[in-house]
C-alpha cells in the first residue's frame, strides 16, 4: 500500500512538472500573438451614430444695427422657403429711412426737371433766336453798306452809319456769349447740385436698405428668433438653412482616425428607415469634441470622440431635414 502511494506522488509530480514545462513554452509568445492581433488591420466595417447638418449652408440673419433695434414687420414663419434677397422682415427705421428716400428722390427729380428746361427749353430757343438776329444783323450791316455807296450822302455820315451797324452787331455778339456763359455757369452749377443730391439719395437708400433684413441665400427658414413687435436679441432674427448643403456629422472613436480620411466611403440609413445612402468623408477630425466614458471598458477609462463630416453622392434624393439621427458604415 505503501509503495502505490509513492508512485502515485512520483506520477503526480511528474504531471505537474510536465504542465509547468508546457507552460513556461507557451507563455513568451502569448503577449506576442496578441500585440500581432491587434496590429493587424481591422477590416471589419466601422459603424458610427451621426445626425444630419449643414454647417456650410446654415446662416443666422441679424440685420443692420442702424436699421433699429426693433422688428415692426416679419415677412417669413418657420418652415418658409425663401430666396437669396428675399425681405425676411423690416426694422423700426424703416418709416423714417423711406421718408427719406422719398425726399431726395423728389429733390433730385427737381433738379432734373431743371436741367432739362436749361438744356431743352426756353433759354435754348432764347439763344437760338440771338443766334438768328446776329446773322439777320450781318445781312443788313452788308446791304446797307451797299446803299451808302451808291448814294451821295457825305463819306463822314457814311462812316458814323457803318460804325453803327457794326458796334450794333457786336453788341449782339457779345450778348449772346455772355448767355452761353451764363448757360453753361449754370449747368455746371446744376451738375454739382445734382451729384449731391444724388449722394443724398444714395445715403437715404442705404440707410433704408438698412432697415430691411434679407436673405443671404436660397433656404429654408428652420427657426424664428424675434417676432414681430419684438426688440432684436442677440440670436438674431432667423436662421436659414441651404439644404442643398446637408451633411451628416457621424461621431467616432480616436482610435479610428486612420479610418477617416477624405475620399473614404460610407453606407448612410436614417433611422426608421431601410433606404440606404451613399457618400464619402469630405472633412477629417480635425480636434476631439467631447469626452465620455466607453461601455467597451464598462465605464472604467475614457474614450475620445471626433467627428467626420460625410457628404452624400445624391444630395437631391435625401429627406431634407436637420438633426436627424443616422447609422453611418464606413467601408
Amino acid at each position: 500500500m505503501g509503495r502505490v502511494r509513492r508512485f502515485l506522488a512520483i506520477i503526480g509530480v511528474a504531471v505537474i512538472g510536465v504542465i509547468a514545462g508546457v507552460a513556461a513554452w507557451f507563455a513568451p509568445s502569448l503577449p506576442t500573438g496578441i500585440a500581432q492581433d491587434a496590429a493587424r488591420p481591422n477590416l471589419q466595417p466601422l459603424i458610427s451614430r451621426g445626425y444630419t447638418d449643414a454647417p456650410s449652408g446654415t446662416f443666422t440673419v441679424a440685420g443692420d444695427p442702424a436699421g433699429g433695434a426693433t422688428l415692426i414687420e416679419l415677412r417669413i414663419k418657420d418652415g418658409q422657403t425663401v430666396k437669396e434677397g428675399d425681405i425676411i422682415g423690416v426694422l423700426s427705421e424703416y418709416p423714417r429711412a423711406d421718408i427719406a428716400v422719398r425726399t431726395s428722390e423728389a429733390s433730385l427729380e427737381k433738379l432734373m426737371q431743371v436741367r432739362e428746361t436749361m438744356t431743352k427749353g426756353a433759354r435754348i430757343t432764347e439763344l437760338g433766336m440771338a443766334e438768328d438776329n446776329i446773322a439777320q444783323t450781318i445781312e443788313r450791316n452788308r446791304l446797307k453798306a451797299l446803299e451808302l455807296q451808291r448814294s451821295g450822302k457825305p463819306p463822314d455820315q457814311k462812316e458814323i452809319e457803318l460804325s453803327l451797324a457794326e458796334q450794333n452787331l457786336e453788341r449782339q455778339k457779345t450778348n449772346l456769349v455772355l448767355q452761353k456763359q451764363v448757360l453753361a455757369s449754370d449747368l455746371a452749377i446744376n451738375a454739382i447740385d445734382i451729384a449731391n443730391a444724388k449722394a443724398v439719395l444714395d445715403r437715404a437708400l442705404t440707410n433704408r436698405e438698412a432697415a430691411l433684413v434679407r436673405s443671404p441665400i436660397d433656404g429654408v427658414v428652420v427657426q424664428v428668433f424675434t417676432r414681430q413687435g419684438e426688440r432684436v436679441n442677440h440670436l438674431g432674427v432667423a436662421k436659414i438653412v441651404d439644404m442643398s448643403k446637408l451633411r451628416v456629422v457621424a461621431e467616432v472613436d480616436e482610435l479610428h482616425l486612420d479610418r477617416l480620411v477624405p475620399g473614404a466611403r460610407v453606407e448612410i440609413t436614417f433611422r426608421g428607415s431601410p433606404t440606404v445612402y451613399t457618400g464619402k468623408v469630405v472633412r477629417s477630425p480635425i480636434s476631439v469634441t467631447r469626452v465620455k466614458r466607453s461601455k467597451a471598458d464598462l465605464g472604467v477609462g475614457s474614450v475620445h470622440q471626433v467627428e467626420a463630416e460625410i457628404e452624400f453622392d445624391d444630395p437631391s434624393k435625401i429627406p431634407q431635414m436637420l438633426e436627424r439621427e443616422t447609422r453611418v458604415v464606413f467601408l
